[in-house]
């Protein structure tokens, strides 16, 4: 009997693994087939160049981080769509995985996917998902993940600043920014093309900062993440402290604020629900 019942229970398992396991290539061929504004045109081009001895820079549009290649490579050994479709899918379990970590209502993570910012991400085909993760790393590794987007990561390396100087001083802060400090340091050696990109002007077309208005609302929040030793206020805060986002990237404030320490003010679900309703009278208002 007993064996019969591990039979079962090793056989319900195998079903389970080849379901998902299908279940997850059907999703990524389903996704390819969705348009997108930065993927084919960027990014793909940029990691499949790597193969060919080219430097990422060689396209016009790529301003990320020498690094940030590595994260592109294991989508462009497939075909172009294919390599979409992934990007798609694991973006979607990439906030899907910040939403659990943090025991977001499934309603207010139903209302965050429901939203403009979230549709744009999709759409987008950014890194923007890739660099959110690391706040759920160690502090170190962590930051090489968020400051491919500076305008996701910007807060956050603020207040590890703050944390690690707390913590453990001067050798904390070696321990926790070094790391960053010596691959962005050989980067500009070996691509001093990134720093010229990064220091040129984006297309204004595509700007949806509020800076320097937002300033006062960026400070508060990274003021109350030091205080309450709090990252995901500190990820919120940095939108409101970049010159230059796309409307997408306000995503980041809501992902921030699912945060449980919202609940002491207003529950995350309702917040949730009225920052999508917001937003989707903002960009159809102002047509973003």
């Amino acid at each position: 009997m007993k064996m019969q019942a591990f039979a079962g229970r090793s056989g319900e398992k195998v079903l389970l693994y080849v379901a998902i396991a299908v279940f997850s290539v059907a999703a990524v061929w389903l996704a390819s087939f969705i348009p997108n504004a930065d993927w084919y045109g960027t990014f793909d081009a940029a990691g499949r160049g790597i193969f060919q001895g080219h430097s990422p820079y060689e396209q016009p549009l790529y301003a990320n981080p020498p690094w940030a290649v590595l994260i592109l490579l294991p989508f462009v050994v497939l075909p172009p769509p294919l390599a979409r479709g992934l990007v798609l899918v694991t973006t979607l379990l990439s906030w899907m995985y910040i939403a659990w970590r943090f025991r977001a209502p499934k309603l207010a993570f139903i209302a965050l996917l429901l939203s403009p910012t979230a549709i744009g991400a999709l759409l987008a085909a950014n890194l923007d998902a890739f660099a959110m993760l690391g706040i759920v790393l160690p502090p170190a590794v962590g930051l090489l993940l968020l400051m491919i987007k500076p305008q996701i990561g910007t807060g956050v390396a603020i207040y590890y600043l703050f944390q690690s100087w707390r913590e453990r001083g001067a050798k904390g802060l070696l321990q926790t920014f070094s790391p960053l400090l010596l691959v962005a340091g050989i980067s500009a050696l070996l691509f001093p093309v990134w720093i010229s990109r990064m220091q040129s002007s984006p297309e204004i077309i595509w700007n949806r900062s509020i800076f320097p208005v937002g300033i006062p609302v960026g400070i508060f929040l990274l003021w109350l993440a030091i205080r309450r030793q709090n990252i995901l206020l500190a990820l919120a805060s940095t939108p409101f402290l970049s010159p230059y986002l796309t409307f997408y990237t306000y995503l980041v404030v809501q992902i921030g604020l699912l945060d449980p320490t919202v609940e002491k003010v207003i529950r995350r679900d309702i917040l949730q629900i009225i920052l999508c309703v917001l937003l989707w009278v903002i960009m159809i208002t102002f047509r973003l």
